[in-house]
């Protein structure tokens, strides 16, 4: 920084040093040749251009000749007070030079200085480092960029270290659990029946379900993630995934019920990725619908023209409106001790989320206590030549399955 200040001193003292000289040297040529026109022009009585006049008339040399005769000691000294003048001007100029050229050299190397400073603490692993914003100007605005810059690597970097913690406590759980079991099995504290191998084997789904979300999640996140759109019948697909649960659904003793709506365009999506997001939502929405409840998955079209939108509704206990900013995000739990024992991975709306908005859609949330859940989703519709209805969307197809 001390060189940047002392290139940007120099620069502006050399400016100053020319324009100090060419306005000194040309106000003393003009002040010199005026005062000499003007002592000639009082002793031959005309006012007028008389150098000009000399030097057509007499010459050059003659004319300057004249001049020295007519100019006396007082009129030299009269000039040389005005050159004297001219050069203690110029000099004040330049002491005045040096002090703003350093204010400024300051004023543009300071915060230079801090950012430089600030950079280095973050490099070093302080994300609490902020550079003070003290202009509105483009220095200002590069403080104000790099303190975002540092607020968003620090909300990374505190979302890395609680992903890490997160998924090291999903995997050491079911982990815990066949290690568990096994033990107890080689033991002979519990025989090896089928029961026994059936909920060794119900954890590792479990396992595996995880990994797969975490690597769904990553490559949506970082922008990876490999999409095979084509124009798909989004009420085919709801009725399609509400089937795979409908087992389950029978199970818990809760009602799955699909609405679609008639004449719907097709969707731009890769199905299987959409039929992914939609088993995630049917399946914590089952999850926290107590028996006898009921779970309805709606499709139909969106307020925003070219647009299809799903809804995932059910009739379970609720979530309080302090946590549904959070709940799609990574292993977010509004009652994690019931989601662990129900089998959740934790992340399945986060993988909902991420794969919705790498299709150029949104989701959303809407709850409140005692009132049921609905989760929507908005998905783009195909373009107008491969957006034809469906067959099976040509009308509207509701019913319980």
């Amino acid at each position: 920084m001390r060189s940047l200040r002392a290139k940007l001193l120099l620069a502006f003292l050399g400016v100053t040093l020319v324009a100090v000289g060419v306005l000194g040297l040309l106000v003393g040529r003009s002040a010199s040749g005026a005062f000499e026109d003007y002592l000639v022009g009082r002793q031959t009585g005309n006012l007028g251009e008389m150098g000009r006049m000399m030097d057509e008339m007499m010459g050059p040399e003659a004319s300057r000749q004249m001049v020295e005769e007519v100019i006396g000691p007082a009129e030299r000294a009269y000039l040389e007070a005005i050159a004297g003048s001219l050069w203690v001007a110029g000099g004040l100029a330049v002491l005045a030079a040096v002090g703003v050229g350093l204010l400024l050299a300051r004023q543009i190397s300071g915060p230079l200085r801090d950012l430089t400073a600030a950079a280095r603490r973050v490099a070093g692993g302080d994300l609490e480092g902020r550079v003070p914003v003290r202009s509105r100007d483009e220095l200002g605005e590069l403080a104000a960029a790099f303190n975002s810059m540092a607020e968003a690597v620090g909300r990374q970097q505190a979302l890395r270290r609680r992903m890490a913690a997160d998924v090291a406590h999903e995997l050491r759980t079911p982990l815990a659990v066949i290690q568990a079991d096994l033990e107890a099995m080689l033991d002979g504290v519990r025989p090896l029946s089928a029961e026994a191998v059936a909920d060794v084997h119900g954890e590792t789904r479990l396992l595996s379900r995880l990994i797969d979300d975490l690597r769904d999640l990553s490559l949506a996140e970082t922008g990876q993630l490999p999409l095979r759109r084509e124009p798909t019948g989004l009420g085919e697909l709801a009725r399609t995934s509400a089937a795979r649960f409908a087992p389950r659904a029978e199970e818990r003793g809760v009602g799955l019920e699909v609405e679609a709506a008639g004449d719907l365009p097709r969707a731009d999506v890769d199905p299987d990725r959409i039929s992914q997001v939609l088993g995630n939502l049917l399946e914590n929405a089952l999850r926290h619908t107590p028996p006898g409840g009921r779970v309805t998955l709606r499709v139909g079209p969106a307020s925003r023209p070219a647009t299809l939108e799903a809804t995932v509704s059910d009739t379970g206990s609720g979530i309080p409106s302090e946590h549904l900013p959070n709940v799609f995000e990574h292993f977010y739990r509004a009652d994690g001790a019931r989601s662990r024992r129900d089998g959740g991975s934790g992340i399945g709306l986060a993988v909902v989320k991420q794969l919705v908005e790498a299709h150029g859609g949104r989701v959303w949330a809407e709850s409140a206590p005692g009132q049921g859940s609905t989760f929507g989703l908005s998905l783009p519709a195909a373009p107008p030549s491969d957006a034809q209805p469906a067959n099976h969307d040509k009308e509207s197809q509701n019913g319980r399955v």
